[in-house]
């Protein structure tokens, strides 16, 4: 089981210049947006990168399953 404040703040990887947020940071073959994993530049949690920087998609993926697990 994955402890809560795991979830509510996702492990995000920089990957070429966008943050994308992924199951874990060096196993993940592709982000939640589907976008395929090639290049690892950094990791970090969504809380330290923020919204405003992540891609777009992955973030209104994200938001969705909150949204229903709550």
């Amino acid at each position: 089981m994955t402890p809560r404040h795991e979830e509510e703040n996702p492990v995000v990887l920089l990957t070429g210049n966008t943050w994308h947020i992924v199951e874990h940071s060096r196993r993940s073959a592709a982000a939640l947006c589907g976008q395929t994993i090639g290049e690892r530049r950094a990791h970090a949690r969504l809380k330290q990168v923020g919204a405003a920087n992540m891609c777009p998609r992955c973030l209104k993926l994200f938001q969705g399953d909150e949204r229903r697990d709550a």
